[in-house]
């Protein structure tokens, strides 16, 4: 769908929508610790002892085990609804309950809704909440919610048990929580490594002011995105000059569903009421394609799109999100995929420690290194650089002045045989004063392909 209006403009209106939004939710107070003292500082809770101030500040605060980032978060922060909007604090706790050391200025935030975008659409986690196309696009799981009817059967237990439905809504509102972490992501301009499958950003895209998939249209071309071959097989039947009934199909649908204990199930349904009486000929065969792309674009995952978009738009209008067509989400969701700038990245850079910029404007030795190693990369290993210091591989959408904080280069002392290390939740590349371009490009390098982190010599 073309806009008139360019895209730039289109994301600096929609950042202007957000700011007017937490001005509003926050009394006038948008930075988070002006926000937290106003909350305590509040003549309402002062008369109250400030127990309503504690208890506010109390639900947006977290403790996090980095071994069940989303476990954690989803127990709780899901209560707060469309409160997530507002500033959260996280402290990260080791298996011992201990604290790690550092203060949550934002970039420990930041850390944290990668981390829990990173774990939570993992492909190994169970029940699987998201699966990936033939492009590695993600998409919900059309048979999350089938498998897990499947599991409750084995176990014994009736459709209209209390147990059944607590399962079932447990699983729905994982997917809530999830469009909510993406809303937050997009709310507080953070960018997540996370790529979705196109059909299901349209589905955003025409959410409209319902907030849900109800405006989205599921055609034949949308299952491209979905299941390829199965796209194929429909053109092909659809363009057939024999007699189709040769096919012996009928109006009903296979969906194959694999149990937890590794066994697989064939579920059979209808397309139509009677499907399995009505054969498919030559007349009625447009229909059936028809009635196949709806089913597993917008049937089948009906209920998880849903509870993905009511958590999203929780967070974000449903009116902000309709600015974008659904290759420009992506670019909201993820950042510029276009090659890295690096003129405008170096402007943008902040230098600390012995790398910071005297009063003669010259750049320290290593930092001209540095630069002159970073230009002679390929854009491939650019893109690995900039993940490595901030967490995302792809440039903000109105360039590196929007990153927060933006991109720093700290001197980590003098012994050239360690290796550069890095705090992605404050964008900070911790540097040794290599005096040679070979020595930087190869400890550099080898940091960013091996994922070597924090202070690993």
């Amino acid at each position: 769908m073309p806009f008139v209006i360019p895209f730039e403009t289109r994301v600096k209106i929609f950042r202007q929508f957000v700011l007017l939004d937490q001005t509003r939710r926050r009394g006038g107070y948008v930075d988070p610790d002006i926000w937290r003292v106003s909350i305590l500082q509040h003549p309402l809770n002062q008369r109250n002892n400030t127990s309503s101030s504690h208890d506010i500040l109390g639900r947006h605060h977290a403790k996090i085990r980095r071994s069940n980032v989303f476990e954690d978060a989803y127990h709780q922060f899901y209560g707060l609804g469309e409160g997530i909007k507002e500033p959260i604090q996280i402290t990260f706790v080791d298996q011992f309950d201990a604290a790690e050391a550092g203060i949550d200025g934002g970039g420990v935030t930041k850390e944290f809704l990668t981390s829990i975008s990173n774990e939570a659409f993992c492909l190994k986690n169970d029940p699987k909440l998201f699966i990936t196309n033939d492009q590695n696009l993600l998409y919900p799981n059309p048979s999350v919610l089938d498998e897990e009817r499947e599991s409750l059967r084995l176990e014994g237990y009736q459709e209209s048990s209390l147990h059944w439905k607590v399962r079932i809504i447990e699983i729905l509102r994982q997917f809530v929580f999830l469009g909510r972490i993406v809303g937050k992501c997009l709310y507080e301009g953070i960018l997540i490594d996370i790529e979705f499958a196109g059909f299901f950003l349209l589905k955003w895209a025409t959410s409209g002011l319902m907030g849900s998939d109800f405006g989205y249209r599921a055609n034949i071309d949308h299952l491209r995105d979905l299941d390829e071959s199965l796209h194929q097989g429909l053109l092909k039947l659809k363009n057939y000059h024999g007699n189709v009934e040769d096919f012996f199909l009928d109006f009903t649908i296979t969906d194959s569903i694999t149990l937890k204990n590794g066994v697989n199930k064939t579920i059979t349904r209808e397309l139509i009421p009677n499907g399995s009486q009505v054969p498919v000929n030559n007349e009625n065969r447009p229909l059936y394609v028809s009635y196949v792309a709806r089913h597993r674009l917008q049937i089948q995952p009906h209920q998880q799109t849903q509870a993905f978009l009511k958590g999203l738009t929780d967070v974000i209008n449903p009116t902000w999100i309709s600015m974008f067509n659904q290759s420009e989400l992506q670019r909201l969701v993820s950042g510029d995929s276009s090659e890295i700038d690096i003129d405008d990245l170096r402007r943008n850079t902040v230098y600390s420690g012995a790398y910071q910029i005297g009063d003669d404007g010259e750049e320290h030795d290593t930092i001209k290194i540095f630069w002159k190693v970073f230009k002679s990369l390929d854009d491939s290993d650019r893109r690995k650089v900039l993940k490595y210091v901030t967490s995302t591989p792809r440039a903000p959408l109105l360039g590196f002045s929007q990153l927060n904080p933006l991109f720093t280069i700290r001197d980590s002392g003098n012994d050239e045989e360690r290796l550069p290390s890095t705090s992605t939740c404050v964008n900070l590349l911790k540097l040794p004063r290599y005096a040679n371009e070979c020595n930087l490009k190869e400890k550099l390098l080898y940091a960013v392909h091996s994922g070597a982190g924090f202070d690993l010599s």
